[in-house]
Order: structure tokens, then C-alpha cells, then sequence
């Protein structure tokens, strides 16, 4: 079962959006010894923040240019059981600088709207910054100023972004094609 966004964020909304959401968060992370490229490869294939625990990562449909439009779902499984599954519409796609999408669905009902947007930078003296930012207005209680947890996801989402590193040094190299059906096309799989 699905539950429609309560307003799914447009392009012209989403900087507004995630400057105001009742919660945001937002996380800067420097990888001095990954250029921009290969940090875009891997946030923006079907296997972000797989290597975290029950993430699968993102299904793209199987042979569509990706691009503002592309519907994808992120899904997360507990052994071989759904336990969160939303899917995502791609509104901003800038090769090698910058995605945004908003959720048009999820399996759980409470997250009422949702918006992240990656912003891929080149760091003075080598290396990339990721700057990413994520803002939800939950439902029922989207009218509750939640910013007091975003500390607390900062710290979370920032340990977890420590694994793009090993995603992109063993992950990304060591297996041409994922688990999750669409094959991961770079010059790392050569």
C-alpha cells in the first residue's frame, strides 16, 4: 500500500521548500581524494546509501535517459521483508553538480511531503564536497516546528555518508551490475 504525498514539491518550490520545511537537515561532506565526477557517480546511481543497513538503494526505470521527470524507488528491506519503500521524482538533474527530487509516494504514511537536493562541489586543493539537504513537512503533525531534530539527523545522515567512500573504493569497482536489477555503466566497472 502507497500514500500520496500531501504536495509533492515542484522545481520552482524546492529552494523554498528546503530552506523552510518543519524538519531539515542539512550535511556538508569533504572527499579530498574523490573527484567530482566519481562523487556524482555514486550519489546518483541506483545505489546511494545502499551500504547501509536494509537500504537497496534506487530503482531507475530499466533503460530511460535519467532526467528532470524520471521516477525512481528507494526501497529498504529488513532480510527479504519491505519495510519502507518511496518513490522519487527526479525535478533537477545536472550531471556531475546537482539532483533534486520530491517523493510522490511512500509505504508509511507520515512523511506528508519530502525534498532532498545533492550538490556536488570541487574542493580548493583536490578532491569534492557534497553538500546535501533534505526537508520534510511529516503529515498529521506537519505543522510542528521539528527543527530540534535536526542536530541529531545531522550526526546520523553524516555517519552515513562515510560510506560513499567505501561504495566507491569496493562497491562501485567491484560489481558491475547490482542487486537491484540496473546495470551500474562507468568507467570504475573497466
Amino acid at each position: 500500500m502507497r500514500f500520496a504525498a500531501t504536495r509533492p514539491v515542484t522545481e520552482d518550490q524546492a529552494p523554498a521548500f528546503l530552506d523552510r520545511a518543519p524538519f531539515r537537515t542539512h550535511v556538508d561532506y569533504d572527499y579530498p581524494d574523490i573527484d567530482v565526477d566519481t562523487l556524482w557517480e555514486a550519489i546518483s546511481s541506483d545505489r546511494m546509501w545502499s551500504w547501509l543497513p536494509t537500504v537497496w538503494g534506487c530503482r531507475y526505470p530499466a533503460g530511460d535517459t535519467i532526467g528532470p521527470g524520471t521516477v525512481r524507488d528507494f526501497q529498504m528491506y529488513l532480510h527479504h521483508w519491505m519495510i519502507y519503500a518511496q518513490r522519487e521524482e527526479i525535478l533537477i538533474w545536472e550531471p556531475g553538480r546537482r539532483l533534486v527530487y520530491t517523493a510522490v509516494d511512500a509505504t508509511l504514511p507520515f512523511f506528508g511531503t519530502w525534498c532532498e537536493q545533492y550538490a556536488v562541489h570541487p574542493r580548493p586543493g583536490g578532491g569534492s564536497r557534497l553538500s546535501w539537504t533534505m526537508g520534510v513537512q511529516p503529515r498529521f503533525i506537519g505543522a510542528l516546528p521539528l527543527r530540534w531534530l535536526s542536530p541529531i539527523m545531522r550526526a546520523v545522515f553524516r555517519f552515513g555518508l562515510r560510506g560513499v567512500r567505501r561504495e566507491i573504493g569496493e562497491g562501485l569497482g567491484g560489481a558491475p551490475e547490482t542487486l537491484i536489477g540496473r546495470p551500474y555503466q562507468t568507467e570504475l566497472h573497466k
